[in-house]
């Protein structure tokens, strides 16, 4: 129910938050001259040691020095920590339902890191009803991250092992998404229309959006 899960991510976001909060105070800018670091300094280091699932003390340095010189970078921080650790169970599928909760600089870090992504709009007509997932006419905004694409199969080409699935628009019209099949021999015909989905690292080819893959089965198809 949404009102649990609201509860219980608040509720860690809270717990987390004390327990950084209540370390010792080991400055951190013991170490470091406060003129010769900043605030997003701090917050990035943090956060790369979070991605990296560092539990040293240095982590714990950071944090406090953030809590003491830095509100708007702590809260920032503390926001990506306690939403990335959350419970599988209780934590949220699209930005958007995040947003609602911690700061967007928080939600934009979460959308990097393939942890949330983006709802198609109910009216775009790129993806069957229930499909859900971002839509494919916007995946090139999110190059270099990990989503879910939908959108209706335009054509399903081939070259050699290799198979091409276009989706919106159809080759060779650059604002096409294209699905990239590689070495797995064929896909079963579909009819243009199908409301296709797959998931994975979005990139640029020539300009065109992409997500490639190497199993078939890892195709969702909405009929």
């Amino acid at each position: 129910m949404p009102t649990i899960r609201t509860l219980t991510v608040v509720v860690a976001a809270i717990v987390i938050a004390s327990a950084f909060t209540a370390c010792s105070r080991v400055g951190y800018a013991n170490h470091v001259q406060e003129s010769t670091i900043s605030c997003d300094d701090v917050s990035t280091s943090v956060i790369q040691r979070a991605r990296a699932d560092d539990t040293s003390s240095a982590i714990d340095e950071e944090i406090q020095y953030l809590a003491d010189n830095c509100p708007d970078a702590y809260d920032v921080t503390i926001d990506y920590i306690s939403s990335r650790s959350a419970d599988p169970q209780f934590a949220f599928d699209t930005c958007d339902e995040w947003a609602e909760y911690i700061r967007s600089e928080a939600v934009q870090l979460l959308r990097q890191d393939g942890l949330c992504s983006d709802s198609a709009p109910a009216d775009s007509g790129s993806s069957a009803s229930g499909a859900g997932g971002l839509s494919w006419d916007t995946a090139g905004d999110y190059a270099g991250t990990s989503q879910r694409v939908c959108g209706p199969l335009m054509t399903t080409r081939a070259d050699n092992d290799d198979i091409f699935l276009n989706i919106g628009r159809d080759y060779p019209d650059p604002a096409r998404f294209t699905i990239v099949l590689w070495d797995v021999g064929g896909v079963e015909s579909l009819p243009a229309g199908t409301t296709l989905c797959a998931t994975g690292p979005i990139s640029l080819y020539n300009g065109v959006a992409q997500i490639e893959l190497y199993d078939v089965g890892l195709v969702e198809v909405w009929e």
